[in-house]
């Protein structure tokens, strides 16, 4: 049943984020690049960027600004976040936790043993 919702969850997200881009698709970018190999856009116009995210146990992505957006959590991971101004935060996320983050200058670190998956929706505001 918790699988049923999850995706039902996925869904509804995934299908107010298209509706969005349909009505902008046509415009040109103005996001900042991502570090490579750790996240895939799957979608971007001017305005919203739908982001898939992936970090192995050990790994370690360089510092990257993101806008303000929507993160949701495809599996359990355990993280260590460095914030530019000096802010390192241990955290645990479980699958199917959602949450808004505020524009953001930050590098992840994978310190659990599973692999961390997330998918963002970013705002260009």
């Amino acid at each position: 049943m918790k699988t049923k919702i999850t995706f039902l969850a996925m869904g509804i997200v995934i299908g107010i984020a298209l509706l969005y881009l349909l009505q902008n698709s046509f415009k040109d970018s103005a996001f900042t690049p991502l570090p490579e190999p750790y996240y895939t856009i799957l979608y971007e116009n001017e305005n919203v960027r739908i982001v898939d995210h992936v970090l192995k146990p050990g790994e370690k992505e360089p510092i990257h600004h993101h806008p303000p957006m929507y993160a949701y959590f495809l599996e359990d991971a355990e993280l260590r976040i460095n914030i530019v101004n000096d802010t390192v935060m241990e955290r645990s996320f479980k699958k199917g936790q959602k949450f808004k983050i505020k524009d953001v200058v930050h590098s992840i670190e994978n310190t659990g043993y599973t692999e961390f998956h997330s998918l963002l929706i970013e705002l260009n505001e």
